[in-house]
């Protein structure tokens, strides 16, 4: 296979076909476009920014030299400075043929806690740095005028690195709406969204090497959890070849199951609160997703249904195929970030970087070094170089094992003489120590053999087959439809729960309300119960309740009668303790 020649060859023979959800406004678009619409601005470390080129003043050739004259500055690119007219937007807005989209009740897949925790998420956009209102629909005017009538485009990269061939898909997307469009965690001015194919290059079928694994960039996933073997009954194909992405609506993240997926994002740990809150989950209501670590998240759909526009091959759309690799000139010298820079602290609604970068100016894991970060550099590419692998450990083996064999031997003989010869209480310490060398030798020989005959095993009968889950610590899945079988119920209390509980608490703090405190602890006795009915656990709910009024009963009946039930705790005690001391008597 030739390096360069093949390259548009290897490309199109494995792009993926990316299905994206009804409902969807944006779609892969090409970047020299989007580039020619924008605005270059330039941040200062002191918190200023200047313009350093007005729309239509940067094309890719004069981004990557201003990226590599401000090299290590802080650069942005946005579009949404140079704002459509209002009828522009309308039209964009009314002429989107967006089907109607049904969203899932994403606060019911959570807690109570969950529901309240996404609600302080909610309040600090106020402080955050985030996306203008409207931003969506400015971007889709521009989309729509400007960037769609180029065609869908993705930018492929062709790279070796020992034995695999790895080719990624790289799509840009004008804008991010999960969160306006889609109740998603974030929404943000611009979009970089890949799969990566793994390729074994030893091996070729007509003509071309045998894909072995695929990755989709996917929220929560990282190292061998990204990957998918090429037989995984979860990876869709479109004739054998040609991987189907299911995008998610408004995020663009990738899924190998169509179908809505749950994300949970952790909260800040707030001084401890959260992990005592999941300490106390575990206590009082064990059965619940607080307690296992996952309802304390803030919730969020992602839609990567598949019932929208496809693209790629027996799509509705065609590809238009741009290869990039490390030589082109605005992937390699522009740093800075593809969309408008909201300084967001949390990082969620500033554009992203390119990509070769991350936000930070450094390359990314997954162009440097994209074998290491799909936890590939650990696997073969096939099950003959698996062999050989085997068979050269094999023979390390045998090399490390006869060198301790002969360590061994001389080493005890040298014992042997030294324990003849009567010897000092420093010669004695001396001979303890060699001892311990010398067994440390014989115990690792004989571990050593164990792994050889294990590893000879192999060679005689063959590698045991994996199946295509074995390398998965966590297999992503969309919801289940057993998850929403009360969902309608669950739903409406999801909706009146979480305010309901914030009027009883502003209630408890008003002043001058008689019983207030066993009021308020009641109103919320009455919430958490009707959060356990919803969801299928009232009983045992209402066990652990009871278990912890009598729990709090005792407390007081102590606290009242500290001195008494101390004496006969004391005294219980000792006749406990007589009576063992009896029984272990009367046995002798």
């Amino acid at each position: 296979m030739g390096e360069r020649l093949d390259e548009g060859q290897l490309i199109r023979a494995f792009e993926p076909v990316v299905r994206l959800t009804r409902g969807e406004y944006f779609l892969p678009v090409d970047v020299g476009e989007y580039v020619g619409r924008c605005t270059l601005w330039h941040h200062t470390s002191e918190g200023g920014e200047r313009v350093l080129a007005e729309p239509g003043a940067v094309d890719l050739s004069e981004l990557a030299r201003l990226g590599s004259e401000y090299d290590g500055g802080a650069l942005s690119l946005s579009g949404l400075a140079a704002r459509p007219t209002r009828r522009d937007r309308v039209k964009a807005w009314v002429a989107t043929g967006r089907p109607r989209f049904r969203a899932a009740h994403r606060l019911a897949q959570v807690g109570l806690l969950g529901r309240l925790i996404d609600t302080l998420s909610r309040l600090s956009l106020l402080v955050r740095g985030a996306v203008p209102g409207g931003s969506a629909i400015t971007a889709l005017a521009i989309q729509r005028e400007h960037l769609e009538p180029a065609g869908p485009t993705y930018y492929a990269r062709v790279l070796r690195d020992e034995a695999w061939v790895v080719l990624q898909y790289w799509y840009f997307y004008s804008f991010n709406n999960w969160r306006s469009g889609f109740s998603g965690v974030n929404e943000h001015e611009a979009d970089w969204e890949q799969v990566t194919i793994y390729l074994d290059g030893t091996q070729t079928s007509d003509g071309l090497p045998e894909p072995r694994w695929v990755v989709y960039s996917a929220h929560d996933e990282a190292g061998d959890d990204l990957r998918r073997r090429w037989d995984d009954p979860d990876l869709a194909l479109v004739n054998d070849r040609h991987p189907v992405v299911y995008a998610g609506a408004g995020s663009h993240s990738g899924a190998y199951l169509p179908g809505d997926y749950l994300i949970t994002v952790e909260p800040p740990r707030l001084g401890g609160v959260v992990p005592a809150l999941r300490r106390l989950a575990k206590v009082l209501t064990p059965w619940t997703k607080a307690a296992q670590g996952e309802g304390l998240g803030i919730p969020y759909v992602d839609y990567a249904r598949g019932d929208g526009l496809s693209i790629g091959p027996s799509g509705d759309l065609d590809w238009n195929p741009v290869i990039i690799d490390d030589s082109t000139p605005w992937v390699r010298d522009y740093r800075g970030l593809w969309g408008h820079d909201t300084r967001d602290r949390l990082g969620g609604e500033r554009g992203p970087a390119g990509p070769r970068y991350e936000r930070d100016g450094n390359v990314r894991q997954a162009w440097g070094d994209p074998v290491g970060w799909a936890g590939l550099a650990k696997v073969s590419t096939n099950q003959t170089a698996r062999l050989r692998v085997v068979r050269d450990r094999v023979a390390e083996l045998d090399e490390e094992i006869d060198q301790l064999a002969g360590l061994v031997e001389t080493g005890r003989g040298d014992l042997r003489l030294a324990a003849a010869g009567l010897p000092t209480p420093e010669a004695m310490r001396a001979l303890s120590s060699n001892e311990e060398d010398v067994s440390e030798n014989r115990m690792r020989q004989v571990r050593l053999e164990d792994e050889r005959r294990a590893l000879r095993r192999i060679l005689a009968d063959g590698l045991p087959p994996s199946g295509p889950h074995d390398h998965l610590r966590h297999r992503r899945t969309p919801i289940a439809a057993a998850e929403r079988s009360r969902e309608r119920l669950l739903a409406g209390w999801s909706v009146i729960s979480t305010p309901l509980l914030l009027v009883v608490l502003a209630w408890l703090f008003y002043p001058d309300t008689p019983a207030r405190l066993t009021l308020g602890v009641l109103a919320i006795a009455v919430i958490l119960s009707v959060e356990a009915f919803t969801r299928g656990y009232l009983g045992a709910f209402i066990l652990r309740l009871l278990l912890l009024l009598v729990a709090v009963n005792l407390i007081e009946l102590y606290i009242r009668n500290w001195q008494w039930a101390t004496t006969i705790l004391f005294a219980t005690l000792a006749v406990v303790v007589l009576v063992i001391n009896l029984r272990d008597a009367l046995r002798r």
